[in-house]
């Protein structure tokens, strides 16, 4: 760990960026993703001068600068959760917080594991530090898929705070299975089936059938050639899929799934017709 560089007293407290390992996270049966988190900042004093916080949901909107007209609701004197455009002036229905947004399950993260000075030749008058933070947790399949934000906190000499946001994306884990190419009977076309099955949206079931779900089928003409779109299939009930697209004996296939904000891409392996 290098020493914490000296800090004078014009030095302005920033936080330049935050880095996320690995940037997109993605979690199978028996999978337990390990995060790294960096922040490079300068200013920040003592050893809690920058903590973090890992959670699911998106980063928090930043608050509105305007104040509300005379008679529009939020303004001084209008009764909170009272609707004037409803007839009658009924309230209006207003949602439990608990309600609109289930508790979120953090997970915890240690002190910084390291404070890292800039070389000496790149920090200049700057100063500029990495903290990095180990969570002391990985993140697996039972943890919300979709948008996780890291939220970090830097302390100047003054007690003054800066915070950031940055968000990454955690998906559950999918697959492409028992894909078989072959040449449709009485025409030019090629048929192309298999399956596609996810870990469960909450994490119970290992893998099962993902359906309604769009698969790419891509083709290749030759060893070297780039891959194109062919065509497209969608998944039924039991995750199956079967499409038909033109093509030759000689070309290439392979079966993509695009992924969601929840769900990771998947691709099959390279397939050609037998001869």
């Amino acid at each position: 760990m290098a020493p914490a560089p000296a800090y004078s007293a014009a030095t302005e407290l920033t936080i330049r960026e935050i880095n996320v390992r690995p940037a997109e996270p993605v979690v199978g049966v028996g999978d337990s993703v390990r995060l790294l988190v960096d922040v490079i900042v300068k200013g920040a004093r003592g050893k809690d001068g920058v903590t973090i916080k890992v959670e699911p949901g998106p980063p928090p909107k930043p608050a509105p600068t305007t104040t509300p007209a005379a008679g529009t609701p939020g303004a001084t004197g209008q009764q909170a959760g009272w609707d004037r455009t409803r007839p009658e002036g009924r309230p209006a229905t207003v949602v439990p917080q608990t309600e609109r947004r289930p508790e979120p399950r953090p997970i915890h993260v240690n002190p910084a594991a390291a404070r890292l000075a800039a070389p000496a030749s790149d920090r200049g008058a700057e100063a500029w530090e990495t903290w990095r933070f180990l969570p002391d947790k990985g993140l697996n399949r039972f943890y919300p898929a979709g948008t996780w934000t890291v939220t970090a906190t830097a302390k100047g000499a003054d007690g003054a705070t800066v915070t950031e946001y940055a968000s990454f994306q955690l998906r559950r884990d999918t697959r492409l299975t028992g894909v078989r190419v072959a040449r449709a009977r009485g025409s030019e076309s090629v048929r192309v089936n298999g399956s596609l099955t996810r870990v469960g949206p909450k994490g119970l079931a290992d893998y099962a059938p993902f359906t309604g779900q769009e698969v790419e089928i891509l083709r290749r003409q030759g060893t070297t050639g780039s891959w194109e779109r062919a065509g497209t299939a969608t998944t039924g009930e039991r995750g199956d899929f079967t499409g038909t697209v033109q093509g030759r004996t000689g070309d290439y296939w392979q079966v993509r799934y695009p992924g969601t904000g929840h769900y990771a891409a998947a691709l099959s392996s390279v397939h050609q017709i037998p001869q």
